[in-house]
């Protein structure tokens, strides 16, 4: 019986969230160890598209969680994510970095400030801090191991 109250996060979930971290660690170890500065301009940018995506991605969730509940507010927050991508990708890869962490850090304090519902189980709760806390470290990694 699924219960919202669980922290225990489901498998196919932590998994999955697990998996999106692969193309964070990869293209940061690109972007910061490749041979040639192309390689690396090129691995900072992939970072950047991939981090625009999956930021859309968290708004497409809020999205669908305030359809139930539909408000100009909740509606708005759900749209915010992918406008700052989509700012982002126009930005320089340092700015969009920065941006881009700074954003996703925000993000995972709303989802883990949230209160507890069926639309928010315990464990998302636990998943996106984790997956949060991986991701903005990687952004911070790649924006001072690049800076200078």
């Amino acid at each position: 019986m699924y219960d919202p109250t669980s922290v225990e996060i489901p498998k196919v979930p932590a998994w999955l969230g697990g998996s999106g971290l692969i193309p964070f660690v990869g293209l940061t170890v690109m972007a910061l160890f490749a041979h040639k500065p192309e390689q690396r301009e090129l691995a900072t940018r992939a970072f950047v598209v991939y981090s625009g995506i999956i930021l859309s991605f968290l708004g497409g969730v809020r999205w669908g969680a305030a359809l139930t509940f539909p408000s100009t507010r909740l509606l708005t927050l759900a749209v915010a994510p992918s406008l700052v991508a989509f700012g982002c990708l126009l930005l320089p890869n340092q700015s969009a970095l920065g941006f881009l962490g700074v954003t996703f850090a925000f993000i995972g304090l709303t989802d883990y400030t949230r209160g507890t519902h069926a639309l928010w189980p315990m464990w998302y709760k636990q998943l996106r801090v984790r997956l949060t806390v991986a991701v903005v470290v990687l952004h911070l990694v790649l924006y001072f191991g690049q800076a200078g």
